[in-house]
């Protein structure tokens, strides 16, 4: 069987989620008070119309905005772009998991939706649905070329319409707590899956409260963070006719090392990314694998900015031999705007905003989100940050995640997580768990 679906079908099913669920989720007015940072935008848009005389609401969705560690940022954000423009920001949030869905539902059901933050992850099924304006036509694609590298713009590009406008770029890397490593006497990172091995293992021995990896066992971040181990082991999920290629001695092996994981108590079950990255702030952690986000969950702790590189870093996923390249998947947030919003004009001043030098440099400082503008790459502060050129180097060598331009991509996610949990729990053998993953996916 074909394993993507017709992007009608997956509509169909979101419309009568719709149905059920209605379009919930939380909204928040932005607030009055004069933000810390200003809203100078990278240059003056080719196609943008002057916005009118009359403030105008304007509704941006998303999902960090709801996070603790982003709300204070997001907020000087908007404040931002209203201080300079007259305009007032309605944020309308849910979580990661419910975005897309949301995104979808509120756009069907004729509801405003002027801007919205996006991540890899999720584009590709918002862009099928066929409800997104093209940047090229709203700024101008002279403004597009000159104010982001070509390699960001096509993170964004499908069939030449610039859907997706760069936001934040990076991988999501291995992050690790220096200070657990050098209480458990390794001052380096391990560089090869053997030597990662016994670093959990001495770390567990060191101090037995601490999570020696925190590796995703729940939801879509458990595929995620199985994902770039399954490559490390030398499979894929599909092979590149997009024929399944999961049923392989290499996603055995993989498997099988997650079992001796457990086994040994070096991973748990039942932890996702938000309660590892909740762990590891606390220091009971000492690796799991995010996006540069986790440096706003340090900072949220009472961790100053120039400081977090001492307690949270980025390093090289292990090898299986020494000489391979280390594996990541390529992360990043865009944003997206709507044919149907009647604010398209003041959208992208909003965007602008977003991107411009001094407001990127704040949610870059506060939260490790690094900014992908050609003037702001080039700031000092980006450039000499020890903590962002630990996820570069990641990045050099990152890959998309092999579910990002899937229309049924979660549930290609969810049989991933299932199959990996029975592992785990030991009511499949890895053997097994692999072959059903096969069937599963090949059934889609």
């Amino acid at each position: 069987m074909k394993l993507r679906k017709l992007t009608a079908m997956f509509l169909a099913l979101i419309m009568s989620l719709a149905v059920l669920s209605g379009c919930g989720g939380k909204t928040n007015d932005s607030p009055d008070s004069n933000p810390s940072a200003t809203g100078n935008t990278q240059g003056t848009p080719a196609k943008t119309e002057e916005p009118s005389s009359a403030s105008a609401e304007i509704v941006w969705a998303g999902w960090s905005g709801e996070e603790e560690a982003s709300k204070d940022i997001f907020q000087r954000m908007m404040s931002a772009y209203e201080s300079s423009s007259g305009n007032r920001v309605t944020w309308v949030g849910w979580t990661w998991a419910d975005t897309a869905q949301q995104l979808l539902i509120r756009s069907q059901g004729g509801e405003q939706l002027d801007l919205a933050q996006v991540d890899i992850g999720i584009f590709n099924t918002v862009a099928a649905a066929g409800i997104l304006a093209d940047w090229n036509e709203i700024l101008g694609a002279d403004y597009m070329g000159s104010t982001f590298e070509q390699s960001a713009l096509d993170v964004g590009s499908i069939d030449g319409q610039q859907l997706g406008m760069p936001w934040s770029m990076a991988s999501i890397s291995m992050v690790y707590n220096p200070k657990i490593l050098s209480a458990a006497g390794w001052s380096s990172v391990p560089a090869t899956i053997e030597e990662f091995e016994q670093c959990l293992a001495d770390i567990k021995a060191a101090n037995p409260d601490v999570v020696p990896y925190a590796v995703s066992t729940k939801d879509a971040t458990c595929a995620g963070d199985f994902m770039p181990w399954l490559w490390t082991f030398g499979g894929a999920i599909f092979n590149d006719d997009g024929s399944v290629a999961i049923n392989s001695d290499a996603a055995v092996a993989c498997v099988k090392w997650y079992q001796g994981l457990m086994e040994k108590g070096y991973i748990a079950m039942d932890t996702g990314r938000g309660e590892a990255r909740q762990l590891f702030a606390q220091g009971k952690v000492a690796f799991y694998d995010d996006a540069v986000v986790a440096k706003g969950q340090a900072v949220s702790n009472g961790v100053a900015p120039e400081d977090v590189v001492n307690v949270c870093s980025a390093m090289p996923r292990p090898v299986l031999h020494a000489g391979d390249k280390p594996q990541s998947t390529m992360w990043g947030h865009m944003l997206v705007a709507f044919k149907n919003s009647a604010h398209q004009a003041e959208a992208a001043g909003l965007a602008q905003t977003l991107i411009s030098d001094e407001v990127a440099l704040d949610y870059f400082k506060n939260n490790g989100m690094p900014p992908v503008t050609k003037s702001a790459a080039g700031l000092d502060e980006v450039k000499s940050d020890a903590y962002l050129n630990g996820f570069l180097n990641s990045t050099a060598t990152a890959r998309l995640e092999e579910t990002a331009r899937m229309s049924n991509g979660n549930e290609v996610k969810t049989i991933l997580t299932e199959e990996l949990q029975y592992a785990l729990l030991g009511q499949k053998t890895a053997e097994q768990a692999v072959a059903d993953m096969a069937s599963r996916l090949q059934a889609l």
